[in-house]
């Protein structure tokens, strides 16, 4: 069938026969049901990903046709006009909450495919957060993944209302996809999730899409780029947040320990490692400190945060501590010269 009739007059696509985009009937009237029960107080979300090649299948191209034919159904359904613009899409999971508040009640909001380390544990605490704190705004969400089984189980089986798998078929053919409903993927999920096995149900209907972005391909690439150039930026100012975590855990391991509430040894006891290690941990903290100091610039570190993790690692290691204390050798703790380099 054909949508968009007055968006794409004759002439918009190659071999064009009939004004409008062509749309699957059968995915057309699934996406009718939820665009008729979205405005009941309803949040709904899906998950595209590709059962053959993880990338170049065609799965951007498919989402973004999916959110513009959604403006469509809500449109025809309650007289309510939503534009699917390069607003409607993100990259990278940290910024499909903040979006969530600038598009209109009801809109679909694309979280597209992004390759990055923390993708998927960054993806489990956005989705988390977004039930959280963003289910009152009733949105369509669209979420594209390279490999079904890789998202979190509660996502996959009780949050998304279908699956959509984006394929090459024959010769790296592309656009062509198949509809799993709410059972079939769960059955999908769990039955396939051990050897990653694609046939293990049948999807309820398989269908076809054409070439063409659902937004001008010159504007998605162009925000694809700016997001990859904003990426990039980020990670070269910003630590990663496991080293974040390090260093903040070193600083204060520091500050108790120049007040003595900690020593060396205790350190090591606490956290397993060898004596040496924790003496290590010590001067390379002094060292940061000089530099710091030469420079005026104490980094990303807060003071204030410190002084409020200090006060919880304290209370947490303390007791421990005063146990640990009483089996330590009678002898002074072995003192730590500020100039020496500990190697492990």
């Amino acid at each position: 069938m054909k949508i968009l009739q007055a968006k794409y007059p004759m002439g918009s696509f190659p071999f064009q026969k009939s004004p409008g985009r062509y749309i699957d009937e059968f995915y057309y009237d699934n996406l009718r049901v939820l665009a008729k029960k979205i405005t009941q107080d309803m949040t709904f979300l899906m998950v595209c990903f590709s059962s053959t090649l993880e990338v170049g299948t065609g799965k951007s191209v498919f989402m973004t046709q999916t959110g513009e034919a959604w403006s469509q159904l809500m449109w025809e359904e309650h007289g309510i006009k939503l534009d699917f613009t390069k607003q409607n899409v993100v990259w990278r999971p940290k910024d499909l909450i903040e979006r969530a508040f600038q598009v209109p009640k009801y809109s679909f909001l694309l979280l597209d495919e992004w390759e990055d380390a923390h993708y998927w544990s960054e993806l489990g605490t956005t989705l988390r957060q977004f039930f959280r704190k963003c289910r009152q705004l009733n949105l369509f969400i669209g979420i594209i993944i390279p490999n079904y089984f890789q998202l979190p189980m509660n996502y996959a089986l009780g949050r998304s209302i279908f699956a959509i798998d984006v394929k090459f078929t024959g010769d790296f053919e592309r656009g062509n996809y198949s509809f799993y409903n709410f059972e079939q993927k769960r059955t999908l999920y769990i039955l396939g999730k051990k050897t990653h096995n694609y046939h293990v149900v049948k999807p309820a209907f398989s269908g076809v899409f054409n070439d063409g972005y659902g937004i001008p391909k010159e504007e998605y690439l162009k925000a694809k780029r700016e997001d990859l150039e904003k990426w990039d930026n980020d990670e070269e100012q910003t630590l990663k947040p496991e080293l974040i975590r390090f260093d903040t855990k070193i600083r204060i391991l520091r500050i108790l320990f120049d007040r003595k509430i900690l020593t060396t040894r205790m350190i090591s006891e606490i956290y397993d490692c060898p004596l040496r290690t924790a003496q290590r941990w010590m001067t390379e903290a002094i060292k940061r400190e000089r530099n710091a100091l030469k420079n005026d610039n104490f980094g990303s570190f807060n003071l204030e945060s410190t002084r409020k993790a200090n006060l919880l690692l304290t209370r947490q290691v303390i007791l421990k501590n005063n146990q640990k204390k009483k089996s330590f050798d009678d002898g002074e703790e072995e003192e730590i010269e500020e100039d020496e380099v500990v190697e492990e």
